[in-house]
């Protein structure tokens, strides 16, 4: 699989589930449009990516909650290589909050800008280039999508949104031959518990108890969802839309596992 002379647009792409993505496309020959509000891990992903392939990388430190921040990297990677073949959008963020907490709505707006309303800003700025090309946009949501957690309440509403947003905005763009198609990752250990504000214990507990409650009996690697959004940014996905693919080492069959104490 190559993506040689394609141009891919990654937010949250300074770590996690995005860097792994960025630096899988980068061995495929991708040049890449890389955006993150983390300017210095930004980099330091960008220039690993560079030094790959003959990658072509741009850096965005930008505010993907911001519409004119993700509109100006979408116009700027148009300057600077003329289309956009693929868009994934990664960035998330988690927030533990439920029902009652009495923050509830400002943290709720917050996780629903970064992590929904970006989705729907970054695929609405790109859609007239995607059109073009004949691209594709994959998003990436979450496991949390068909299951519930006490206390998560903003991540979990968010996730399922983005799984729907996927849907309506595939058919909104099928008869433009654009294809839109959702990741529903599990436990893929990234940083993003640690940005909820857990601490580097409550982490490695976290991701102990997920590795031996699920199925399978093991965490995911950012890798191994880079590679299905290879996939399915492919040729060899050309006759799939709208469609939802779920790598969480079968936590949709146990049920969330109980946090510890």
């Amino acid at each position: 699989m190559s993506f040689l002379n394609k141009v891919v647009i990654i937010t949250g792409a300074g770590s996690g589930i995005g860097e792994g993505t960025a630096v899988h496309f980068a061995t495929l020959s991708a040049n890449l449009s890389l955006i993150d509000k983390n300017g210095e891990s930004l980099h330091k992903v960008a220039e690993k990516c560079g030094s790959l392939s003959q990658t072509k990388v741009l850096e965005f430190h930008a505010d993907v909650s911001n519409d004119e921040e993700i509109k100006q990297a979408v116009d700027n990677t148009m300057k600077e290589f003329g289309k956009i073949d693929v868009v994934v959008n990664c960035a998330g963020i988690i927030a533990y909050r439920g029902i009652l907490d009495s923050d509830l709505l400002s943290v709720f707006d917050k996780v629903i800008s970064v992590n929904l309303r970006s989705m729907v800003a970054m695929t609405h700025f790109a859609a007239p280039a995607l059109i073009e090309s004949k691209g594709c946009v994959v998003n990436i949501s979450s496991v949390m999508a068909r299951m519930v957690s006490k206390g998560s309440l903003p991540y979990n509403v968010s996730k399922a949104a983005v799984a729907h947003f996927t849907k309506n905005a595939a058919y909104d763009l099928a008869e433009k031959g654009v294809r839109v198609n959702s990741i529903l990752p599990g436990p893929v250990e990234t940083n993003i518990l640690l940005s909820a504000g857990n601490t580097n214990e409550e982490n490695d507990k976290l991701w102990e108890l997920f590795a031996t409650a699920v199925p399978l009996q093991h965490n995911i690697n950012a890798c191994e969802i880079a590679e299905m959004v290879a996939y399915l940014a492919s040729d060899k996905a050309k006759s799939i839309t709208g469609a939802e693919f779920v790598v969480d080492s079968g936590m949709i069959l146990s049920g969330m596992p109980n946090a510890p104490k």
